[in-house]
């Protein structure tokens, strides 16, 4: 993954943006691509569980004042590939090397990750924009099962689409990025990625 001799420095030295120093351009890049993809890849999976189970899109989309499905979508892709370039810029450091060293390493951030954007979208984010917006509360549909039934099963589709998008975003980034992580099904070659 590295190569010596061409930038003069202490190889063992710890670089102050992530990779590897004396690292190419390519495989910096490819990190980075890796995360944008492999976040839209994993919020395309995450909306299909928010919209198919709670019909939230038009409410996403609400968020930027226009509540529509389509909407909703473009901004959930948007916000999905921003948080997938994210999850680079925070574990492409040379404390998690040995994390994103293999699959399971990458699953377990991916999962860290996007409890973590649940836990700041869902605490800090989402409340900041409603009280921009002037809303009292949250425009979430209406659920089959009313009352606290109903607050449960919101909570517990949220909690199943972050899961799920950090375990698509862990295992993306994988096959982008390690030589044996590769998806049998998803045509990438090793050099190529």
């Amino acid at each position: 993954m590295s190569h010596t001799g061409e930038s003069g420095t202490d190889a063992g030295a710890e670089p102050e943006t992530g990779g590897t120093i004396g690292e190419d351009s390519g495989a910096t890049g490819r990190r980075w691509r890796a995360g944008a993809v492999g976040g839209l890849v994993a919020g395309a999976a995450m909306g299909v569980v928010l919209h198919g189970a709670l019909g939230l899109m038009p409410t996403i989309g609400a968020l930027v004042g226009v509540e529509t499905v389509a909407a909703g979508w473009a901004v959930h892709l948007f916000n999905s590939a921003v948080f997938g370039a994210l999850f680079v810029a925070v574990f492409d450091r040379t404390f998690f090397d040995e994390l994103r060293a293999d699959v399971g390493g990458c699953l377990s951030l991916g999962v860290v990750h996007s409890a973590l954007l649940g836990v700041l979208t869902g605490g800090l984010l989402l409340p900041t924009a409603l009280a921009i917006e002037g809303a009292s509360s949250l425009p979430v549909p209406t659920l089959p099962v009313p009352g606290l039934t109903a607050s449960l099963e919101f909570g517990a589709v949220i909690a199943v689409a972050h899961l799920l998008y950090g375990l698509v975003l862990g295992r993306m980034f994988a096959a982008f990025t390690l030589a044996d992580g590769g998806i049998g099904w998803l045509p990438i070659d090793p050099v190529d990625r």
